[in-house]
């Protein structure tokens, strides 16, 4: 199973008859784990056997903490999304940059809000000079458009995850790539693409 939500003392799980809620043994320490771990879990108790090894690990430094905070695990794409307004900051695109890098995941710089400027071509220019060979993609987050545009880090068996400042249009993008998502499942359980 994979975990999809880790609290202080209860962690699920998505498995192939969708969210279980695992039992945990006694001395689970929760912070242990991050959404995106893969886990052994007993198929008739639900009960947690072990965490598999990961691949990727996204992790952060807190204020004041000894341990560095576990954020996601086994993530192919990091999609780094800001907008093309007064919210486009190079240095915290640098900032989330050196998390992508630093877990060995893939980052893509996702400009959102292009259709609301003149040009998106500078902010383009400038997010590109932030690194070497950085995919940078300029879209508007609310059209099927955009669903095209992040095809080649979206596919089948892709684990991808979404960050950025508060409106920005994450929730506006996400919303577009499940509805294609939905109009592909229209009448199955799942169309084996989605996840």
């Amino acid at each position: 199973m994979r975990i999809a939500t880790v609290h202080r003392s209860r962690m699920t799980a998505e498995s192939e008859v969708g969210s279980v809620k695992l039992s945990l043994p006694s001395q689970t320490n929760t912070t242990n784990f991050a959404v995106g771990d893969w886990v052994l879990v007993d198929p008739i108790t639900r009960a947690l056997v072990r965490r598999l090894e990961r691949r990727t690990l996204l992790q952060r430094r807190t204020a004041g903490a000894r341990t560095r905070q576990l954020i996601a695990a086994n993530l192919d794409t990091i999609l780094i999304v800001t907008s093309c307004n007064d919210d486009f900051n190079p240095a915290r695109l640098e900032r989330y940059l050196a998390l992508a890098n630093e877990a060995g995941i893939t980052p893509v710089i996702v400009l959102t809000k292009a259709d609301q400027v003149a040009h998106a071509g500078p902010y383009q220019k400038q997010t590109a000079a932030l690194q070497s060979g950085l995919d940078v993609v300029s879209l508007n987050a609310k059209t099927h458009e955009a669903v095209t545009a992040l095809t080649p880090w979206c596919g089948p068996g892709q684990t991808v995850a979404l960050v950025g400042s508060s409106g920005v249009g994450k929730s506006t993008l996400l919303n577009t790539l499940a509805a294609k998502c939905s109009d592909r499942c229209r009448g199955s359980r799942s169309c084996g693409q989605c996840g």
